[in-house]
């Protein structure tokens, strides 16, 4: 019930999200004012207005092909903790275009490497791993086909969906790929995954894991990062496309530059096949494309710009340009067939002069500011490009913040991933991956220990803690208080506030309205005490009278509030 009931919200969070779009230029405005300036706020919460709701696929992190702790499902329980419901394969960045789901290799041509895949590192092994979080965001191999002759293949994909999704009963033909590899029917792969491993083993037994009920992974993007195919030139690349000339060297990316077989149109043409070959296969999944975060849409009055959309001085320009034509053209040609986008969001806000050092107060108060960009001008690509009333929702792979930047106060990415993260949730986002699963802000290998990320994801898991649970309309007087509310299934109130000032404590008065709360709850509390101290959250209890009470949060500090309330 769970699922059909996400799946009926998936209409209502994109107007939401639309909706923000106005709070986010308020927002906007109020920066202007010097940050850090009070250590008060007035928060209100509207029991009766839910802006949206926490799905199976709200929150994730990658399962990276080299990393076999990735496909480990005792990690699965932490992850669960954290509020981690779907997993991301396979990882983030650069092999999911190489990638073939069915023989666990990666394409080979001059200039890659095969990359390291431990035993565990399979397909298989990650669905089960994700059915125990909940729901899987899969990413099907646009690069290359299995002999590094041409692009990837439409046909693959939709085996990849039969595997997943399919039914041994199933009779509909695949079809033959462009190398004359024939991928039989869904009912093939769906009997494969249900069967246990042949006696000799045939090189399909590490897809037969005695699983006949479908996987119904629901989210799948075709592509990864493929602007940087090398289209927009040297400087755009990364990202194998074998749509094109294959690349022998470094240099040889520069050449590839303007190639139309790389296009932004030309991915649109074969994104439309693949959501054909995919959808032939489970109608009820969701298929998503790559895009670039988009510049202030502003920028494209600058009387600079020729007919073309190329600037004078490509050098300081181009990724503005290539950064508004990519989306621009992917959904002139695809909108129709799109049902979100995904964007690397990565944020950077450094101090000189070393630039390498955090500017923790612009992170903290400058996150929403970013965001309403992307709203403002994917809102203005929507109305330009797409169909009427067909608005595809957005997803963050990942959401985060620059890993080799030094935090002088380390515990801010814990702060920053709670207040963002559920911003991006109320925004009506469809997925949200983290940078990663195992690593010094997450998990430790052993999953003995535990990062800021890991328990500022925990925090927002404690106010919006089910599927389904209802994020709700709340309002702070002040940039330095992040303040977010949920109505819980299980007839709990929480709310979180995030006092983002690292000096000084804020007096927070909280009123409730159009519902009540009950007078005795919990508070949680998650910050540079917490951090330094290398404790969990902590947990103590709290008593409200009436429906208005204040509360203090320390400097640097998340803290939760539990209470049963109805509306």
């Amino acid at each position: 019930m769970i699922c059909d009931r996400t799946t009926r919200s998936g209409k209502w969070q994109v107007r939401r999200w639309l909706g923000l779009a106005a709070i986010f230029c308020a927002f906007c405005i109020s920066m202007s004012f010097p940050a850090f300036a009070q250590n008060r706020a007035n928060v209100s919460v509207d029991l009766g207005r839910a802006v949206n709701v926490l799905t199976d696929t709200s929150l994730g992190v990658p399962a990276l092909t080299f990393d076999g702790n990735s496909f480990n499902k005792a990690g699965a329980p932490y992850l669960r903790a954290a509020g981690i419901t779907a997993a991301r394969f396979p990882g983030n960045h650069g092999v999911a275009d190489l990638y073939h789901w069915s023989t666990k290799t990666t394409t080979r041509f001059a200039g890659t490497e095969g990359g390291y895949f431990p035993p565990e590192s399979n397909f298989a092994s990650f669905a089960q791993m994700a059915e125990m979080l909940g729901q899987a965001v899969i990413v099907v191999n646009y690069g290359a086909n299995s002999d590094g002759t041409g692009g990837g293949e439409p046909v693959e994909a939709a085996a990849w969906v039969a595997y997943a999704n399919g039914n041994a009963s199933d009779t509909h033909a695949l079809g033959k790929d462009s190398t004359g590899e024939d991928w039989q029917t869904v009912g093939y792969w769906a009997t494969i995954r249900g069967q246990a491993p042949l006696p000799a083993d045939d090189g399909l037994n590490f897809l037969r894991i005695q699983h006949p009920r479908p996987f119904g992974f629901k989210l799948w993007q075709v592509g990864d990062e493929v602007y940087n195919n090398g289209y927009y030139g040297g400087d755009h690349t990364g990202s194998p496309d074998l749509h094109g000339p294959a690349p022998t060297g470094p240099k040889d990316w520069a050449k590839l530059k303007g190639n139309a077989k790389l296009s932004p149109a030309a991915y649109a043409e074969n994104f439309k096949l693949f959501a054909q070959a995919m959808k032939a296969v489970d109608p009820s999944i969701r298929i998503g494309a790559a895009f670039t975060v988009p510049p202030d849409p502003s920028l494209r009055t600058r009387t600079y710009w020729d007919s073309t959309g190329e600037h004078a001085d490509p050098s300081a320009w181009a990724a503005v340009v290539w950064g508004l034509l990519w989306n621009d053209g992917v959904l002139k040609g695809a909108c129709a067939n799109l049902d979100f986008v995904t964007f690397d969001w990565s944020l950077q806000p450094l101090l000189p002069p070393d630039y390498k050092t955090l500017d923790e107060a612009s992170l903290l108060t400058g996150t929403k500011s970013n965001f309403s960009i992307v709203i403002r001008s994917m809102l203005s690509d929507y109305g330009t490009y797409c169909p009427q009333g067909h608005l595809p929702m957005l997803a963050f792979a990942p959401a985060g913040i620059t890993s080799w930047s030094k935090a002088t106060h380390p515990e801010v990415k814990a702060l920053w991933v709670a207040d963002t993260y559920a911003m991006l949730i109320e925004s009506g986002s469809l997925n949200i991956d983290w940078m990663e699963m195992y690593g010094d802000s997450m998990l430790s290998a052993d999953r003995k220990t535990f990062g800021p990320v890991f328990y500022g994801l925990q925090m927002l898991h404690t106010i919006a803690h089910s599927p389904g649970d209802e994020l709700l309309i709340v309002d702070s007087s002040s940039a330095t208080i992040g303040a977010h509310a949920a109505y819980r299934r299980d007839g709990y109130v929480g709310l979180m506030l995030v006092n983002k000032d690292p000096k000084l404590p804020a007096t927070v008065k909280v009123t409730f309205k159009n519902g009540n709360i009950g007078s005795s709850g919990r508070r949680i509390d998650y910050g540079s005490a917490q951090y330094e101290a290398k404790t969990p959250a902590a947990v103590s209890p709290f008593s409200a009278s009436g429906d208005e009470f204040t509360v203090t949060v320390p400097p640097y500090t998340i803290t939760d509030i539990l209470l049963p309330g109805h509306k």
